[in-house]
């Protein structure tokens, strides 16, 4: 074993680690080194690394409580099977034992992470729950057992209330701490009250002084409970879940703004006087809250790095991707995937780097080899519904396979649970004239705005009620007259632990169902969602016009046409910008090929433009409106959009708004995404989701080449046929 641990261990190490690894042993045996290793690479969650080290050993002569880190392990890494083997002899005899509460606790984590079915987990962890003989219960213990049986109940979409769990019994279940990994399912099963009073009387009893109560009421409604920041120990402000926390919610306030930079501040400034555990966690927040830069000033190369800290690989390669070095990326992040399945930043990258590789290569074929780890039951295989499935389906054209897959959401398995046959999840519509139908608008507004070229199609065969944004609703109520809109407003991005009136164990669901959409779900015959009626349309069951306006604009804010040009509008971005979604977007400067054509008079409809964007778009004589909040006022941009020849740029709502009214939109296919998503694979330019909408860009365009090639080549196009377009409109 001591050649396992030099062959498997020691090269994943740095000096300080391989100190602290023999530092926490006694010369004690080959086996005691070898779990020692395995713990100290689980805990850096090298999953592969930590399974391979005890691939082989004997676990008969294990105490318990390291059976259940190796079968913990074996299924957090790519060997679940064999971890359900080595538990299967302790379910036959869980009743006769007498177990202390830790092996209790260790023992309930591996049979809930395994591979057995629902009901037979939630057997055990009851039986677990019985405690006989001389053992005591302790509280901390039932709660932990309970609170597990909840997790796997809810996973398995049971209809099930969470504060029987929360409290079973209890006379007073607001004095446990334990009891704050609640707030999150309280809130979103319409309990908002009952979390409020855990986290407020957490806060009386043991203040900000303690971080896990400190994160929590950050963590609540946004931060309500926190109303002076300062107050916030500094030592909490140096930890990596702290600066997440401060990340997600710096958009409250400037004081929520002040308060993250001095979390960065704190973080950063210590990295070198950090332990290893810590600074990976700090790597990954990095990554995660997309601080790249951040990152790339603490770890600004691999040497010296141990392979062990997967958040600087993980890092490192996503910042080899916004480079363009794609195969150093795709090396870096594939071997992050494969040591820990559950890094999602990592699969995300690794998609976006396949498909600007040459190859067929896919994250779906990853999944396939090393599955979700902890996630999957350590099985190998993609889980139907993965997000990473329906892109890379999008990518190569398999439009009603991707839409399919979404029936498997949590959102709608929830649905279809209490709704039965009413729900319509990814299914053909029903020939069932006259009959009602609720439509749930489902994803972003830009989404909304798209599917809504459906709706005459869907009004002409049911008595249709329908949610939308509100900013749409007097938009869609004069363009589908006998539709009715029920107001829903979008979930906010950032804000953390919103406060719904859902009834829902699914905070998406809640978010999309409030309570005032209850008795319009109760009363139609059959209940949908948007993304359905685009499979429905890719089914062939709706049809499908690839031009033709369906958004009736307000007469009364009719905007004048330009005379003797061509009145073009530009968009580059869309709100949220941030992560990946870079990659999909260019900068307002990389459009100045286009802003010399001759007879052109360019408009900005981008919204949220800062200060170094709107002093070049005036250096550059490009108008702007100034009477409409093109966030907002959403009437307002479609009576300009309206009034425009064309529109030119990245799909967002302006571009799918411009759309729906009639205008052309040219969509900029740099990118795989804008290119492939909607070409079927590349076999088109008519866009297949949008309504006049072309895909620009050269049937030969090479996604392998640099980002900035790409986006030349594609402007350098889009330029060719704005003239064009140009000189027509002057001699026709």
């Amino acid at each position: 074993m001591l050649r396992k641990l030099t062959r498997v261990v020691r090269p994943l190490l740095d000096l300080s680690e391989r100190r602290a690894l023999v530092a926490a042993n006694d010369p004690g045996t080959d086996l005691d080194i070898v779990l020692t290793g395995a713990r100290h690479l689980a805990r850096m969650r090298n999953f592969r690394s930590a399974a391979a080290l005890l691939d082989g050993i004997d676990t008969d002569g294990l105490d318990l409580l390291d059976e259940c880190f190796v079968g913990v392990t074996l299924l957090s890494g790519q060997e679940g099977l064999r971890a359900d083997l080595l538990l299967a002899p302790h379910l036959g005899s869980l009743a006769d034992r007498d177990l202390t509460p830790a092996q209790r606790v260790r023992l309930a984590e591996w049979i809930q992470l395994s591979g057995l079915p629902a009901a037979e987990k939630v057997a055990a962890l009851r039986t677990l729950r019985t405690f006989e003989g001389s053992s005591r219960a302790p509280g901390a213990t039932l709660r932990d057992l309970r609170f597990r049986e909840f997790r796997l109940r809810t996973a398995a979409f049971e209809k099930i209330d969470v504060r029987d769990f929360f409290a079973d019994g209890d006379e007073d279940p607001f004095r446990w701490k334990d009891n704050l990994r609640y707030v999150h399912d309280l809130v979103t099963h319409g309990h908002a009250d009952t979390a409020r009073t855990l986290v407020e009387r957490q806060l009386s009893e043991h203040g900000l002084r303690d971080r896990a109560v400190a994160e929590a009421a950050l963590r609540f409604d946004s931060g309500a409970l926190v109303p002076d920041l300062d107050a916030v120990p500094a030592e909490h402000r140096g930890m990596p879940g702290v600066l997440a926390l401060a990340h997600d919610l710096r958009g409250q306030s400037p004081a929520h703004q002040d308060f993250y930079e001095a979390c960065l501040e704190a973080t950063t400034s210590r990295f070198d006087a950090m332990d290893v555990h810590t600074r990976d966690s700090l790597l990954r927040v990095l990554t995660v809250k997309d601080l790249l830069p951040e990152l790339d000033a603490l770890v600004p190369t691999l040497r010296g790095v141990p392979e062990t800290m997967l958040g600087a690989r993980c890092g490192r390669g996503l910042i080899a991707m916004e480079q363009g070095e794609h195969r150093d990326a795709a090396d870096l992040l594939h071997s992050v995937l494969v040591e820990d399945p559950t890094y999602t930043v990592a699969a995300t990258g690794l998609r976006l780097v396949y498909a600007r590789l040459d190859g067929d290569r896919t994250v779906i074929d990853l999944r396939n080899e090393i599955g979700y780890g902890s996630a999957s039951a350590g099985r190998a295989g993609i889980r139907r519904g993965d997000r990473d499935q329906g892109t890379t389906l999008m990518l190569t054209g398999q439009y009603l396979k991707a839409w399919s897959v979404r029936r498997t959401a949590p959102p709608w398995r929830i649905l279809e649970r209490d709704l039965g046959e009413r729900f319509l999840n990814a299914a053909p519509l029903p020939e069932d004239p006259g009959s009602s139908l609720f439509l749930i608008t489902d994803d972003g507004v830009g989404d909304e705005i798209r599917g809504a070229q459906h709706l005459g199609e869907l009004a002409a065969r049911y008595r249709v009620t329908a949610t939308c944004d509100p900013r749409l609703r007097t938009l869609l109520e004069r363009s589908f007259p006998t539709i009715e809109f029920v107001d829903v407003a979008r979930r906010i991005r950032g804000h953390l632990n919103p406060v719904y009136d859902g009834r829902y164990s699914d905070f998406i669901l809640a978010s999309h169902l409030p309570a005032h959409c209850d008795p319009y779900v109760e009363a139609a015959d059959h209940v949908t969602y948007g993304q359905n009626l685009t499979f429905n349309r890719f089914a062939g069951v709706l049809p499908r016009q690839d031009t033709g306006a369906y958004l009736v604009p307000d007469p009364a804010r009719a905007v004048p046409r330009a005379e003797g040009r061509l009145k073009v509008g530009l968009v580059w971005r869309s709100h949220f910008s941030g992560g990946t979604r870079r990659m999909m977007y260019i900068g307002l400067e990389q459009l100045t090929p286009l802003l010399d054509v001759d007879g052109v008079e360019f408009w900005s409809i981008q919204h949220a433009t800062d200060d170094v964007e709107r002093a070049y778009l005036e250096e550059h004589g490009i108008r702007q409106i100034q009477d409409v909040d093109l966030f907002d006022d959403l009437e307002g941009l479609a009576a300009h959009v309206a009034s425009m020849d064309l529109v030119i740029g990245i799909s967002t709502v302006p571009m799918e708004l411009a759309a729906a009214v009639g205008t052309p939109t040219w969509l900029l296919g740099f990118s795989p995404e804008n290119y492939l998503y909607r070409t079927g694979g590349g076999r088109t330019s008519v866009d297949q989701l949008s309504r006049n909408s072309t895909i620009i860009a050269p049937p030969w365009i090479d996604f392998t080449a640099p980002y900035q090639e790409c986006v030349d080549l594609v402007l350098a196009d889009c330029r060719t046929r704005l003239e064009r377009l140009a000189r027509s409109a002057r001699h026709g």
